[in-house]
């Protein structure tokens, strides 16, 4: 069984695609569920939890931005909805 998406941490709210992911597609791996509610392309991340606004974007365990609107689960997780942390110089 080939996996679709790499976990790599346990305190990640989100996932990174390993190949690219159609709109309504369930992945059920590790133990782990989550349905893409958009097309995701390979590489990109995919949110496999609900992620507030202003809430922090993990992965690695580590806060690598925040999302700059609301993210559902199995949503497309990329520039479009986060701003990088590096990048912000808006306050949250």
């Amino acid at each position: 069984l080939m996996r679709k998406v790499l976990f790599l941490s346990p305190l990640d709210n989100i996932a990174v695609c390993l190949s690219d992911i159609a709109a309504g597609e369930m992945i059920s791996q590790e133990g782990r569920e989550v349905t893409a509610i958009e097309h995701i392309p390979r590489g990109h991340k995919i949110s496999i939890r609900g992620i507030l606004k202003s809430e922090g974007v993990i992965k690695y365990g580590e806060r690598m931005g925040h999302a700059t609107t609301d993210i559902p689960v199995g949503a497309h997780v990329h520039t479009h909805n986060v701003l990088g942390d590096r990048l912000s110089t808006e306050q949250v």
